[in-house]
């Protein structure tokens, strides 16, 4: 009998299974009766139209249209698909579908094979939806469990894939056994999803774990329910990858994660780049960077850092859409890809979406840190057209938010090309500054808002570079951060600044007080109270003098590690103080537990004292609630009189800002030290915001880089 005459035939005498056919521009050919039945259209009605207009539904007829075509082109069929088709009187079924090509001459006809899968999950048994010989010899992995997870039903071929015996897995909890740990939140929604007819299959391919620790790539073809003496069934069949299982686990996928590696997600990112091509819309790459991930490595471990990058690979995976793709680049890099994306302002929402996972601190081994993540974004087709180009547009971007915190991710430009370029340049010159002996220090005057006297300087470093004279903070600190190289500069700061008020001390000036900033990494290295320690030794400083301003972000990374190290400088009599504060967290609840003695109201609100109402009410109440716990206050940024005077007027401590110098050199801050600051015949001057970006302070650019 003819393969025709075959089809024929079952067209005739099938009456259970839903037949139709197309050709390839799928207008239907093919209709039998139980067509009429499942979907509502007579064969009339049916014939000469085609699928989309048809059963398929309106929001999904552009992607049905591209996943034919590529089906069509690579003639390859589909077994036991779960879809949901649309009938006519626009109720949704869902469907399972077996799909064939079927050649006729010179035309070729596509054959779909559909059954409804309410009939499959109302059926007595589960085994009656696959047999288990045919499943052991078309190699299919079979596994049943109960609404608590606990497996039921595993056939022979499960048992060679993953080494275990039936009897060693019936009653055992199918996700803990077989999932890998990042993936288990994600697919015990997923088997719920099943469970409660909200969802037709997994919904994403996922490596399972063996007997002997191996992971095996396994996609999952289907995922059926049913219900047996009122207990809820779920019965999952997959099929592992052809070849060495292995070896394709380990070409594809990241050990340490569990997540899709380089290889993989190249492969993903051609899949969506063409059907994105095919549906004319957008593909995002978002490149995603962990911050002072390094500083995390050194100060509590390489294995903690594993286990951290662990939780950070669940959290997105259990979080993100179905068809989100998550990678894992290179150590503490990451690439998510994300289809269907309209513009930017959708690409911006999920974004933001990805910016919000880490809202919340992660808490392992007794440690609570908060992660911070610089993300770079990509569009195909407008920032390249192919994966490499796509990827290296993104790291750019991300790149370019690591300069820049007042945005949470940065969208590619092609100025980004000269940005990186001069950034390697700069990076270059730092580390022969810093061989050099290029940075040097400026002092500030913090003085007392009654009497008007220097009570004390902070600390502010400067490069001057021999090419390009004095380059900004905010151009280098970044870097330094990034490279690690804050660490050499910020010694170089702590002992150029110790140095000289140990001078100044000793010139009769004994009650005044040195800040010097300290970046997050600074403070988390393991051995700054020693780099301290030595300094205050070799030069015979008092540190009952010496105040080290911290940003809040420094010090929420990891309250209680920070917390520790705090203490022991406070024993040694080091002062501590909160810098920028106000800018940061909303909750003011830790300021009880750290051994602060002083908040820097930050700038911000000094601008706008005289014309915002708000602001004064801010700075009042900032004020007020730092006398009550004990501490002082200094604000920042003052530059006119009547700013000064208000601030005096509520009881503000100490005032630094341009009203009574900017930040200048030790000589001219001894003059100052020796005559006062004459504010009659001082000539103010006035910080330029239009250029801030150039002549913001190492607090400023410390802030931003973090």
């Amino acid at each position: 009998m003819s393969t025709k005459k075959e089809l024929e035939q079952l067209f005739s005498e099938i009456t259970n299974v839903a037949i139709f056919a197309t050709d390839e521009n799928r207008v239907v050919c093919e209709w039998n009766s139980a067509c009429e039945n499942l979907y509502g259209y007579s064969k009339d009605e049916a014939i000469g139209e085609t699928l989309e207009s048809l059963i398929v539904p309106v929001h999904l007829k552009d992607l049905f249209v591209c996943e034919f075509e590529e089906a069509y082109k690579s003639d390859k069929p589909l077994s036991a698909l779960e879809v949901e088709y649309r009938r006519k009187d626009n109720a949704m079924v869902l469907v399972n579908a077996n799909t064939i090509f079927v050649n006729e001459g010179k035309k070729r006809k596509f054959y779909a094979f559909t059954i409804d899968v309410k009939t499959m999950h109302t059926s007595s048994s589960l085994s009656d939806a696959i047999n288990p010989q045919t499943a052991d010899k078309e190699k299919l992995i079979v596994i049943s469990f109960d609404k608590s997870n606990r497996i039921n039903a595993f056939n022979t071929f499960a048992e060679e894939l993953t080494g275990y015996r039936k009897n060693d897995v019936l009653g055992k909890d199918f996700v803990a056994t077989f999932v890998p740990e990042n993936y288990q939140e994600k697919i015990r929604n997923d088997i719920k999803g099943i469970a409660n007819d909200r969802r037709s299959r997994l919904s994403f391919d996922f490596p399972i774990i063996c007997r002997n620790g191996d992971k095996k790539v396994v996609k999952w073809e289907k995922s059926l329910k049913s219900k047996k003496a009122d207990e809820e069934i779920v019965l999952l069949i997959g099929v592992d990858s052809k070849g060495d299982e292995k070896l394709e686990y380990l070409a594809n996928y990241d050990s340490l994660t569990d997540l899709p590696n380089k290889n993989l997600l190249i492969e993903k990112m051609q899949t969506s780049m063409n059907k994105a091509v095919k549906l004319d819309e957008n593909m995002v790459t978002l490149f995603l960077n962990l911050d002072n991930f390094k500083t995390i490595n050194q100060t509590f471990g390489y294995n903690f850092g594993d286990k951290l990058l662990q939780a950070v690979s669940e959290r997105m995976c259990s979080k993100l859409r179905d068809y989100d793709t998550v990678a894992r680049f290179s150590g503490d890099e990451f690439v998510l890809v994300f289809d269907n994306i309209v513009d930017d302002l959708a690409a911006g929402s999920l974004a933001n979406r990805v910016s919000a996972l880490f809202d919340d601190s992660f808490k392992l081994e007794g440690h609570e840190l908060f992660l911070s993540v610089n993300m770079g974004l990509s569009f195909f087709p407008s920032h390249g057209n192919d994966v490499k180009t796509l990827i290296k547009h993104a790291n750019l971007a991300m790149i370019k938010s690591k300069e820049d915190k007042s945005v949470k991710f940065q969208i590619f430009k092609q100025s980004m090309n000269d940005d990186i370029t001069n950034r390697i340049a700069l990076e270059t010159s730092l580390k022969k500054a810093i061989h050099n002996g290029e940075f040097f220090v400026e002092y500030q005057p913090q003085v007392d808002a009654r009497s008007q006297k220097i009570v004390g300087a902070e600390a502010l470093v400067r490069w001057n570079h021999p090419d390009l004279k004095t380059i900004p903070p905010l151009d280098f600190i970044p870097i330094a951060e990034d490279t690690g190289m804050i660490l050499e500069i910020g010694e170089i700061v702590l002992k150029k600044a110790i140095t000289q008020a140990k001078a100044w001390h000793d010139a009769g000036y004994t009650d005044m007080k040195m800040s010097v900033n300290v970046s997050s990494i600074q403070l988390l290295q393991s051995n700054l109270l020693t780099v301290i320690d030595d300094i205050l030794e070799e030069t015979g400083f008092n540190p009952e003098y010496l105040e080290l301003e911290l940003t809040e972000s420094a010090l929420m990374q990891n309250v209680e590690f920070a917390t520790t190290i705090l203490r022991s400088f406070k024993d040694k009599g080091i002062k501590i103080a909160i810098d920028d504060f106000g800018t940061g967290y909303s909750s003011f609840g830790y300021l009880s537990k750290l051994p602060l003695d002083c908040l820097k109201i930050d700038q911000s609100f000094v601008r706008k004292l005289n014309n915002s109402k708000n602001d004064r009410i801010i700075v009042s109440a900032i004020n007020a609630m730092a006398h009550s716990l004990g501490l002082g206050t200094v604000v920042e940024g003052v530059e006119e009189k009547s700013q000064y005077e208000y601030l005096k007027n509520e009881g503000c401590d100490v005032i630094q800002g341009y009203y009574f110098s900017k930040p200048v050199d030790a000589a001219t801050f001894e003059k100052l030290l020796e005559n006062g600051i004459n504010l009659d015949n001082q000539e103010h001057e006035h910080f330029d915001f239009e250029k801030e970006e150039e002549l913001k302070s190492y607090t400023k650019a410390l802030k931003h880089a973090f």
